[in-house]
């Protein structure tokens, strides 16, 4: 019988869910479970050029004149919050603004880019599984995916709220697999769903009106399942006519973190993890450096404290789907000499909501990442930060994915496999494996019964302990790497898009450079370095 071992390695990162589908005219926004096919006779269901021919019968008028340009605006409403969005659309170019309460999202494609500014100004281009994700998404609502049936296949025959449809799988060139749910009656899309981190996410659409001689939806809702953080958009007015300053389409200019030179500063490493100290309207704190947080995230008694003001009810991903997160504006939060102002930040109970694994102060996660060049030397426990270009990384440059609001690379095991990871200096391990990755990668480490229970928002998680082989980071080999091969099917940790996440056990072998306004991280191998040939 295998004993459970209370391990070190508390996970710390978590996931915020983003409140909205970005990019998507007319607010087509939402998140639910995939309803199983039903086992209708083939020769029930259309063939896929009927569909697409029904949906473009529905969609628009007969003669009605190609729409150019449109804006859209509305509410948004959920977790307590409530907000507005506008969308404009010109040509090839496509900006959206939403926001609720405090938090706020804006999104801009110029041709095949697209651009992402959250709630703090940090702005990041995406390039990964968010950009091949919206191209489908502007495939599908632009209705280019009815003018190719070779890229749509047909799913049969299913209820959607106990409403016939039919499901089309959809991908557009360069772009993700998406389900489109094609109303057996009118032809005009029920949902739309996807893949998302640890389930489906859906998009489920109604009201639909006439604009122009098209058709649009004027609600959706959003649902990822726990019913308690739907959030409902409600378009309120639809415009083809009126011309759109080519302004709106400026480019997003990013927040730096304001200090005058790079700074280098003191850190605390213990049990796996590393603080820096941090200052708050005058306050002093030690925060977790977590670049697996897509947030700062404030404990509650900090919060208390500060007397900031909690808003909502929202919902993180971590060791599992959680709630007890709500949002709080912070007018003034230093890191040494670096400032970042306005910043919209995330509390919880840290300690509650990680069955008392973390009792600190604060996660300091993507926003000042994002905002500053940041170098960890984890043997000299030194941290070296300053706003973009100013300070010179160092080392062998390793490509990075910022989609997400946390950065992920691409490594190689075993000599054999390459994989996208997540850099999480909030782990404390070497290596996490996700459940999804090592089911699709069999073989790819020994199983064992060494079960262990780590911790992190959202409570305690099971994993066994076993050993990865060989481990590629850049042109760098570190061999036998302790590696825990995560069993959670929901939460951070079931993550359907990467193979895990690496840790400080791993990165404490190199002097690290995070400068995420290029895109990328720099390996340094540092005095300590430790290949692992001599581990048995």
């Amino acid at each position: 019988m295998p004993t459970p071992d209370a391990s070190p390695l508390m996970l710390a990162r978590f996931r915020q869910r983003s409140f909205g589908r970005a990019l998507a005219a007319f607010a087509l926004g939402c998140v639910v479970l995939l309803p199983g096919t039903s086992t209708a006779r083939a020769a029930d269901i259309p063939d896929v050029a009927i569909l697409l021919a029904r949906y473009s019968r529905a969609i628009s008028d007969d003669g009605a004149p190609v729409v150019a340009r449109a804006t859209s605006s509305g509410t948004v409403a959920g977790a307590g919050l409530a907000g507005a969005f506008h969308t404009w659309i010109a040509d090839s170019s496509e900006r959206t603004e939403q926001n609720l309460g405090p938090r706020s999202e804006r999104l801009l494609r110029v041709g095949d880019r697209i651009w992402y500014a959250d709630a703090d100004g940090d702005v990041r281009e995406f390039t990964g599984i968010l950009a091949r994700r919206q191209r489908t998404q502007r495939f599908i609502d632009s209705g280019d995916f009815a003018k190719a049936p070779e890229r749509c296949i047909s799913r049969g025959r299913t209820l959607v709220g106990g409403v016939a449809t039919y499901a089309l799988d959809v991908k557009a060139p360069g772009g993700a697999t998406e389900t489109i749910y094609l109303d057996a009656v009118t032809g005009l899309p029920d949902r739309v769903a996807y893949d998302d981190d640890d389930g489906r996410t859906t998009i489920d659409i109604s009201d639909w009106r006439t604009v122009a001689g098209h058709r649009f939806p004027f609600r959706t809702v959003s649902s990822n399942g726990d019913r308690a953080y739907d959030l409902v958009h409600v378009t309120q007015s639809i415009d083809v006519a009126s011309p759109i300053d080519a302004t709106i389409f400026a480019p997003f200019v990013a927040r730096r973190i304001v200090m005058d030179v790079p700074q280098t500063l003191p850190i605390e490493v213990h049990e796996g993890h590393a603080y820096a100290p941090v200052t708050i309207a005058g306050h002093a704190y030690t925060f977790l450096l977590d670049t697996g947080a897509q947030n700062i995230l404030i404990d509650k008694h900090v919060a208390r404290e500060l007397k900031l003001e909690s808003l909502g009810s929202l919902e993180a991903s971590g060791a599992s789907r959680t709630g007890g997160l709500h949002l709080a504006r912070v007018h003034e939060f230093r890191v040494g000499n670096g400032q970042l102002s306005d910043i919209v930040a995330t509390t919880i109970d840290l300690g509650a909501s990680t069955a008392g694994a973390f009792r600190i102060d604060g996660i300091l996660g993507y926003p000042f990442f994002a905002s500053a060049t940041v170098r960890l030397d984890l043997a000299k426990k030194t941290m070296t930060f300053g706003p973009p270009g100013t300070l010179t990384p160092i080392g062998e440059r390793v490509a990075l994915e910022l989609d997400r609001a946390f950065p992920e690379a691409r490594f190689r095991l075993n000599a054999t496999t390459e994989a996208p990871f997540i850099v999480d200096t909030g782990n404390a391990g070497d290596v996490l494996l996700y459940k999804p990755f090592v089911d699709r990668h069999p073989g790819i480490v020994p199983y064992t019964q060494n079960v262990r229970h780590s911790y992190g928002v959202g409570g305690a998680t099971v994993s066994y302990r076993t050993t990865l082989d060989r481990f590629e980071a850049g042109s760098a080999s570190l061999f036998h790497v302790d590696t825990d091969v995560m069993q959670a099917t929901r939460g951070a940790f079931a993550d359907r898009f990467d193979a895990g996440n690496v840790g400080l056990g791993v990165l404490k072998n190199f002097n690290v450079t995070f400068d995420l306004a290029d895109a990328a991280m720099y390996l340094e191998r540092s005095d300590t370095f430790d290949d692992g040939r001599s581990r048995k």
